[in-house]
């Protein structure tokens, strides 16, 4: 009888980790304030939660495997043609879809490093190989290096703004002088997951993605509304992507709840608004007081401060662990800290403080 073959195996062991390097950092208590992960630190409105009571009752049933209200709600918003709306399960399940649909074995990606953590696990699951950018000195995207990576293997480039870690923001002159650069075919996706903490822009206007038609624009309702745990977020496309990126999502991997709630948050624009005004100023009394500390953050437009530290940066993470706050660490380069609560910045400052008071 002939040997059973062992099954094929896909060599993951090649797959960068999602956030594999983070070194877990321990209060002395064992409790931290966690303001690594951005995370908005306050709940959902009060009907948006009303909503997801009632909707757990039914929890027992499938969703619409196509998030057809959702897809609706969000055509109406902006407005644009339903056939341009892709939704998925969080953001990054969306740059999934996309990546999926756009990129194979032997194509390129080009993004910018550092960058959301999540973005060379989902070129490599794509069969694709990243092509990382360092930033510039100061934080923000180096748009010539990244045209000049630009070659006949380039499939897709990843914009990210306001950026992830370092919260610096394109211009849309400096946009719009990149997109015309770009070779027909090579789609840009533009992660703006923290558009609307970006008090300068308008997160309705979509004049760009109108001016160029290989732009996607990739949205979440993670951050600004609050909905981090319901893992919905969305693509703004051209229909004929749309329609190939979506028979590539898992069936029902937007849930009932999630697609309810993330319709009646994106209703609650006033209270988004104030919502906004309030991380802004925490934002920005958080930037003052590191500052003041001496440790250097760079200007943010999202929920978030980027101190670049260089290879201070693990011993500073150390450090805000053992005050009772968790940071997020990018090993010779910087430290991210998410906006949060009062107390949890009171310890950070103090730590800060104290690690300045420590180099000096």
């Amino acid at each position: 009888m002939p040997s059973a073959r062992p099954p094929r195996m896909v060599a993951t062991e090649k797959f960068p980790a999602y956030r594999d390097d983070e070194t877990p950092y321990a209060a002395p208590s064992g409790d931290l304030w966690d303001l690594s992960n951005n995370e908005i630190s306050l709940p959902p409105p009060p009907h948006v939660l009303s909503i997801l009571r009632s909707e757990s009752e039914r929890a027992h049933l499938y969703p619409d495997p196509r998030a057809g209200l959702l897809v609706d709600a969000l055509a109406g918003h902006f407005p644009v043609d339903r056939g341009s709306v892709l939704v998925g399960p969080g953001s990054a399940g969306v740059l999934q879809q996309l990546l999926l649909t756009l990129c194979g074995p032997g194509d390129e990606v080009i993004h910018a490093d550092p960058c959301f953590d999540a973005y060379p696990l989902l070129i490599a699951t794509s069969a694709a190989r990243g092509v990382p950018v360092p930033l510039t000195a100061t934080g923000e995207h180096d748009l010539r290096a990244m045209r000049a990576r630009v070659g006949a293997d380039t499939r897709v480039v990843i914009l990210c703004s306001p950026h992830n870690p370092t919260g610096t923001s394109l211009t849309p002159s400096d946009l719009h002088d990149f997109l015309v650069g770009l070779p027909p075919g090579v789609i840009t996706v533009l992660d703006q997951a923290y558009v609307e903490f970006d008090g300068e822009s308008d997160p309705r206007d979509l004049g760009l993605l109108h001016a160029h038609r290989d732009l996607v624009l990739l949205r979440s309702f993670s951050k600004a509304h609050g909905l981090a745990g319901l893992r919905v977020g969305y693509a703004i496309a051209p229909p004929a992507l749309v329609a190939r990126a979506r028979k590539t999502a898992i069936p029902f991997s937007v849930t009932r709840g999630a697609e309810r709630a993330a319709i009646a948050s994106l209703r609650e624009r006033d209270t988004l608004r104030q919502r906004m005004a309030y991380v802004r100023g925490q934002r920005d009394s958080l930037f003052k007081h590191l500052s003041d500390a001496g440790l250097a953050p760079l200007p943010s437009r999202g929920n978030f401060l980027w101190i670049p530290l260089g290879a201070g940066s693990e011993r500073f993470a150390e450090a805000s662990a053992g005050a009772g706050v968790k940071v997020r660490a990018y090993p010779g380069q910087g430290v991210r800290v998410t906006v949060g609560n009062e107390a949890a910045h009171r310890a950070l400052i103090a730590a800060a403080h104290d690690f300045s008071r420590a180099a000096t």
